[in-house]
């Protein structure tokens, strides 16, 4: 069985070399050996990993059994989807196979000779641009902490009542009936989108609100305070329809387009129909028209503050569990902690605020200490760990505060621990919560980062459509048409790039890269050249690309390492 598996077993991967799409190395193995090899008596397995330095990565094993393979041109053949995570460290390696012929009674094993079947790894996927920023709220949250808390509920289309998936949510509204205070005053402002059928939808939405909160006072209150509720209904008119729209990420033609029809003299059956026919509809559908079937709350409270001294010295007293926590609101307990730029310290002051009054703010920004505590830490496990934590804490801020920013941070936060799924949904989550132009641009930008590093580059290109006219954009848009073999268009928006940040060494690294590809040796020499001018650690990484592997040998890539 083995000389027959090295003489006639073929195998080969896709692509070859291997490249990295962001936290992964993914390809297709394609294995095929002669039928003589399946036996009722004997096994043969084809184990498949990857070797790097002196280490092996175990990837899969192919085992040829019946159930195990089909047969194609009459051989039995395995074809799999594989995949391996990604460091810095593979980036040298190689895909190996090793056959393995089993005895089934006596478990007696042979081996193959090992088997090159793949060089490893190209990393142009990787050559994009995130951002993936977000800081703690302002340093003026002193005086923001005395304005109402607002937080909304999305409904479904034509429905007034809860969701069932709002649990945690409804959660907020508990702990605001479990406050000891005198008196609540609290507003109900609940809209309804123009394409709902229902006309009286937006206020049986603020009503089922307040009836949620009016039982829970009955339930769980014992403090006996005055609660004002009052409720309105914004008219399910095209005005917030053409004030999202005028704020949205869309492009100016299309968003042009669409206010144009919003403005005429139309009836409004008419303008709505006219919108399905824009090329903006699948984004008002998507994102805009969600936006608008909710209803938000406001809570309103009036407390004194004290000294920032005063504040800093008894935030400090009950992170040490020398004063009872009771003796600072939450508000004061997270402001405390802007006083001091020591991470550590902003960390205890937080978990303080957390323990003490489970508010939103004090979960966020416990969550953006780990996350800078995270970016600071160049060890991968305690860097995931530090990640973990951080998403722990802003999950609970985006359960009480679910706003743009919070859903942002928490998608990043995702970004960078390299759990894409999740990240993809709370960027489309952030954006279907209509925040300002400038805010849905940068959220556009780093989702379509996320979609280049997945590969879904046509995705990534449609979602930079809305991203703006930024260095960010310019850079992955670049990426993704030259990851989808359109160099004439990469080339178009790297020299944009340029324009935006000149001397920037990723992009005339990145022209490099389009050189290799289309054989203009003048590109290539050109773009490693400046590349290697703006920041050295260029040369020694196009040493090591296989993009530059056919030109080792030629003038034009030796030259541009003569500086």
């Amino acid at each position: 069985m083995v000389r027959t598996a090295e003489k006639k077993q073929e195998v080969t991967a896709l692509p070859n070399p291997l490249a990295a799409n962001g936290q992964q190395v993914n390809f297709e193995l394609r294995a095929q050996v002669p039928e003589k090899l399946v036996r009722d008596n004997q096994t043969y397995k084809l184990d498949i990993y990857y070797e790097y330095g002196l280490e092996r990565e175990n990837i899969a094993t192919y085992n040829f059994q019946f159930g195990e393979f089909i047969y194609e041109e009459g051989e039995p053949t395995i074809t799999r989807q594989l995949s391996f995570p990604y460091t810095p460290k593979k980036k040298e390696g190689r895909l190996m196979v090793q056959g393995r012929a089993i005895d089934n009674k006596d478990g007696d094993i042979r081996y193959t000779d090992h088997k090159q079947v793949a060089t490893g790894l190209v990393t142009t996927p990787l050559l994009l641009v995130r951002n993936n920023e977000f800081d703690f709220i302002p340093d003026t949250y002193k005086e923001k902490a005395n304005q109402p808390a607002k937080f909304a509920f999305f409904f479904e289309e034509n429905k007034t009542e809860l969701r069932s998936n709002l649990g945690s949510r409804l959660q907020v509204l508990d702990q605001y009936v479990l406050d000891n205070v005198e008196a609540q005053s609290i507003t109900i402002t609940a809209s309804q989108s123009p394409d709902e059928s229902g006309s009286k939808l937006a206020e049986k939405r603020a009503e089922s609100l307040e009836d949620y909160y009016r039982k829970k006072i009955k339930t769980l209150d014992y403090s006996g305070k005055k609660v004002d509720i009052r409720t309105s209904a914004q008219k399910a008119d095209l005005d917030l329809l053409l004030q999202r729209l005028q704020a949205s990420a869309l492009p100016s033609e299309e968003k042009a387009e669409a206010i144009a029809i919003l403005s005429s003299d139309q009836s409004q059956i008419a303008k709505l129909s006219g919108l399905k026919q824009t090329e903006a509809f699948s984004y008002i559908e998507r994102y805009i028209y969600p936006s608008l079937r909710t209803a938000s709350v406001e809570m309103n409270y009036n407390r004194s503050r004290k000294t920032d001294y005063e504040l800093y010295i008894l935030a400090k007293k009950i992170a040490e569990e020398k004063a009872d926590a009771d003796q600072l609101t939450e508000e004061e307990l997270q402001y405390a902690a802007t006083l001091t730029p020591l991470l550590a310290e902003k960390r205890k002051f937080y978990e303080a605020a957390v323990k003490s009054t489970d508010k939103w703010p004090a979960y966020y920004n416990l969550g953006v200490v780990y996350n800078e505590m995270a970016r600071k830490d160049y060890r991968p496990e305690a860097k995931k760990a530090l990640l973990d934590k951080a998403i722990h804490n802003l999950s609970f801020a985006g359960f009480r505060n679910p706003t743009p920013h919070v859903y942002y941070s928490l998608a990043s936060a995702y970004h960078q621990r390299g759990d894409m799924l999740e990240a993809l949904q709370y960027y489309d989550f952030a954006i279907k919560l209509g925040p300002e132009e400038s805010v849905l641009q940068r959220i556009f930008a780093d989702k379509a980062a996320l979609e280049i590093e997945i590969g879904q580059y046509d995705e990534a290109i449609a979602s930079l459509r809305y991203a703006g006219d930024s260095y960010q954009t310019n850079m992955n848009l670049g990426l993704s048409y030259m990851l989808k073999e359109n160099y004439e268009g990469a080339e178009r928006y790297y020299t944009r790039a340029l324009e935006l940040k000149p001397d920037d060494a990723l992009a005339y690294y990145s022209m490099a890269v389009i050189g290799a590809r289309t054989q203009n040796e003048s590109l290539l020499k050109h773009g490693l050249i400046r590349a290697i001018q703006a920041d050295r650690a260029y040369m020694e990484q196009a040493l090591e690309d296989p993009e530059f592997d056919a030109y080792r040998k030629k003038e034009s890539f030796r030259d541009a390492f003569k500086l």
